[in-house]
This record gives C-alpha cells, sequence and structure tokens, in this order.
C-alpha cells in the first residue's frame, strides 16, 4: 500500500521539473523574437555638399567693425575727459579738452598780427595814390596781409580742434590717457566705435591659406565665451599686403552677433570655407553619424526609406571639420544618414525616423 501511494508523488515531482525546465527554456526564445522585431527610433540627416579642401582655420582678435582713435589736433596738458570706458556716445558729443589758456594766448597773437597787417594795406593803398608807395611796395603789404590771414584760420583751426567730438553715435572701447597729462598732438586719448558696424573678427592667414579666400565666402567663429556656440561671419576685407612683421595676410569676418554680448579683444578661432579651392564637391555627413573608425575609414547608415531600415556603410574620410566629416568617394545621390540611434543599430535593422 505504502508503494502504491508514493508513485504518484514521484510523477508528480517529475512533471514539475520538465514544466519549469520548458518554462526556461521559452524565455530566450520569447526574448529573442522581440528583439528581432523591435523598431529602434532614430533621427536622419541629409548629405551635404562642400569644398573639396579642408577649411581655412585661423585665430584672430575681434574688433569694433569701424572703430578710430581720436587724438587732439595740437599738443598740450588735459583739461577734462567727460566719458569713461564702455559709455555710450551721441554723434557730436564732446569728449575731452585741453587746457587752452596757451592755445587762447597764440591766437589772440596772431589775431592782432592779422589786424596789424589790415591795417599796412589800406595804409599802403592810399599812399599809393598819392603816389607815395610804388607798386611793388603795395604788392608786398598784400602778400604780408595774405600770410597772415592764413595763419590766423590755422589757429583757429587748431582752436576748435582743441576738444574731442564724437563722429557719430557709438561707444567708447578704450581711455588711453588721463586729465592732467601732457599730450603730443596727434597722441590718441581715445578709442571709439561706431554703433551699427557690428563686430569684426581680425585674422592674419598665411600665403598657402590666403590665396584660397575669396571676398563672401562664409565662416563659422568660435569664442571661448560661448564654446558650444557657432557665430556666422562672412569675409568683407581682404588685404593685398603681408604684414612686415609677422609675414601673414590681414583678413577681416563680419560676425553676425545674433544677440551675443561681443566685446573687442575677445578672441574667436574662426572655419573659412575657401571658396579658393576650385568647384569641386565633396559629401559632407555630420560627426554623429559617424560610429567607428578603422584606417582612415568609418562606418555609417543610411537610412532606406523604402524598408524603413538601416544600411551599414562604411567609407573613406578626406578630411573633418568641426561639425561635418567629408566623404572621399560619393554617396548616393539623395542619401540620408542616421544619426541619433546610430550605435544601437546593427545592418538591415527596422527603423522609425522621429523629429
Amino acid at each position: 500500500m505504502n508503494r502504491i501511494r508514493t508513485l504518484p508523488v514521484a510523477v508528480l515531482t517529475l512533471l514539475g521539473v520538465a514544466t519549469v525546465a520548458l518554462t526556461a527554456c521559452s524565455k530566450p526564445a520569447e526574448e529573442s523574437a522581440a528583439a528581432a522585431t523591435q523598431i529602434r527610433a532614430v533621427r536622419i540627416a541629409a548629405v551635404e555638399q562642400g569644398p573639396a579642401l579642408p577649411p581655412v582655420v585661423a585665430t584672430g582678435v575681434l574688433i569694433a567693425g569701424e572703430e578710430a582713435k581720436l587724438s587732439f589736433k595740437v599738443g598740450g596738458m588735459i583739461r577734462d575727459i567727460l566719458v569713461r570706458e564702455g559709455a555710450a556716445v551721441k554723434a557730436g558729443q564732446r569728449l575731452a579738452t585741453l587746457e587752452t589758456a596757451e592755445i587762447d594766448a597764440g591766437l589772440a597773437q596772431v589775431r592782432a598780427a592779422h589786424e596789424k597787417a589790415l591795417r599796412d594795406l589800406e595804409r599802403g593803398r592810399q599812399l599809393f595814390k598819392d603816389d607815395v608807395l610804388t607798386q611793388e611796395q603795395l604788392d608786398d603789404l598784400g602778400t604780408a596781409e595774405t600770410v597772415a590771414r592764413a595763419q590766423l584760420s590755422a589757429a583757429q583751426f587748431n582752436r576748435r580742434y582743441a576738444e574731442i567730438s564724437a563722429v557719430a553715435d557709438g561707444r567708447v572701447l578704450r581711455r588711453l590717457a588721463e586729465p592732467r597729462e601732457l599730450v603730443a598732438a596727434g597722441q590718441p586719448v581715445l578709442m571709439v566705435s561706431r554703433g551699427d558696424e557690428g563686430f569684426d573678427l581680425s585674422l592674419g592667414l598665411p600665403d598657402r591659406d590666403f590665396v584660397q579666400v575669396r571676398l563672401g565666402d562664409v565662416a563659422q567663429v568660435r569664442f571661448d565665451a560661448w564654446p558650444q556656440r557657432s557665430f556666422k561671419a562672412t569675409v568683407t576685407e581682404r588685404g593685398q599686403a603681408s604684414d612686415p612683421r609677422t609675414g601673414t595676410f590681414p583678413l577681416r569676418l563680419n560676425i553676425e552677433a545674433d544677440g551675443a554680448a561681443l566685446a573687442s579683444g575677445m578672441i574667436g578661432r574662426a572655419e573659412i570655407a575657401a571658396s579658393g579651392a576650385g568647384e569641386a564637391q565633396l559629401d559632407y555627413v555630420p560627426l554623429s553619424a559617424l560610429i567607428e573608425g578603422n584606417g582612415g575609414t568609418v562606418l555609417l547608415f543610411l537610412y532606406d526609406e523604402a524598408g524603413n531600415a538601416a544600411r551599414g556603410r562604411r567609407v573613406a574620410v578626406a578630411f573633418v571639420t568641426a561639425t561635418h566629416a567629408a566623404l572621399r568617394e560619393p554617396l548616393p545621390p539623395g542619401s540620408r544618414v542616421i544619426t541619433d540611434g546610430a550605435s544601437y543599430l546593427l545592418d538591415g535593422d527596422v527603423v522609425r525616423v522621429v523629429e
């Protein structure tokens, strides 16, 4: 009787073990099937066209689009400087003045000399009528009056420019002197910019890069103050002679500030898409589309719209910019590459494009 009771227990135990084994075996199969049918969400980007040579890269200093070093016409002691660095100024606003005691005294002296020359000329004319003076003597008196009048005009001009006024609306960039300082004629006192001219990046390029750049070429500029931001710029000035000190050729890029608080003196790094490289074009893809590199080639995935699938392709890279990689061989026309999500894909995976 005991043996008969124990058989069902043994059978049940074996059935339980078999059930657990079958359940365990089915889970990997289900997970594998789920993985096979999983659709990855990705983003895509169009393949762009760009120059066949790498961009010209250079570092320069940010300057006001139009700036001027203002000075006095004559030397003397500064009486007042009425603005500070960073102050906004209006056209015609007085910015600085000289002590004018010496200048006024000189002006009074030449005015008196001119008045005497006028009196002498009038007296000479009367004496000439009375046949007391000769024509030559009268001409000499006329010449003396002309010289005295010119000296008076020069002294009045110098007196007028014994003060500095703003020629246009702008901002004070730098204050180069202080009140009570003695300055020479033409010595810079203030550096002022025009408020409507924006900012330029001043560069110096070696000849091998300079010959590739043309007016109107587009550039991307980055500053340490905005490490994650890129500013669009355009080549607006291109010098025709090298700097004798450095041997580089001057170039200026006009920056699109786009609301950023730029300031003169900032250091910027520019990447210029030089059109002088010729008309040859290469395919450019975003750096985020590159998966892995090996011996000058990288793996990327093209988006197959017909099958909503990712197609792996290994391509050779010609050079890399800050944001894109230029490919040596062209991709099929109209190609789009997968960017976000590409690192999780295998060739042939079904994908879903999201904005």
